[in-house]
């Protein structure tokens, strides 16, 4: 990750941790990643329902986060999550996966490699966290 992106990505870490609503994710390890982050928001894995019981369920909440993979296949999960959201009653956060995307794509493929970025990263911008894990 280039320095001058380590202060947006951890800003864009610290609007995850503060959403209020669902956060949509592909699998197990990425709530994980996500909890050990500190997001306490409602986390809800494809992995376990059908795209269209996700985006009900999701919808619920008011607010939904689409935080797929940085790869091909999380780009077109997210568009399909997308679409099956459209109409429904909430509102949905596809800018914030967008713009992390394009900040570690780099370094990272997956939502469950933010955790230890953001440890590389907060290290190397905030002296007081080195030796922290």
């Amino acid at each position: 990750m280039y320095a001058e992106n380590y202060k947006r990505f951890l800003e864009l870490i610290d609007e995850v941790r503060e959403f209020e609503g669902a956060i949509v994710v592909e699998g197990p390890r990425d709530e994980v990643a996500l909890r050990n982050l500190g997001v306490r928001a409602e986390i809800i894995r494809l992995s376990r329902l059908p795209l269209s019981e996700t985006a009900l369920i999701a919808s619920s909440f008011g607010n939904v986060m689409i935080l797929t993979d940085f790869d091909s296949a999380g780009e077109e999960l997210a568009g399909k999550l997308l679409r099956y959201l459209e109409g429904l009653p909430c509102r949905v956060d596809s800018k914030t996966r967008r713009e992390l995307k394009g900040i570690v794509k780099r370094d990272i493929k997956g939502v469950e490699d933010l955790y230890g970025l953001y440890l590389k990263t907060a290290s190397v911008s905030d002296p007081r966290m080195e030796g922290i894990q």
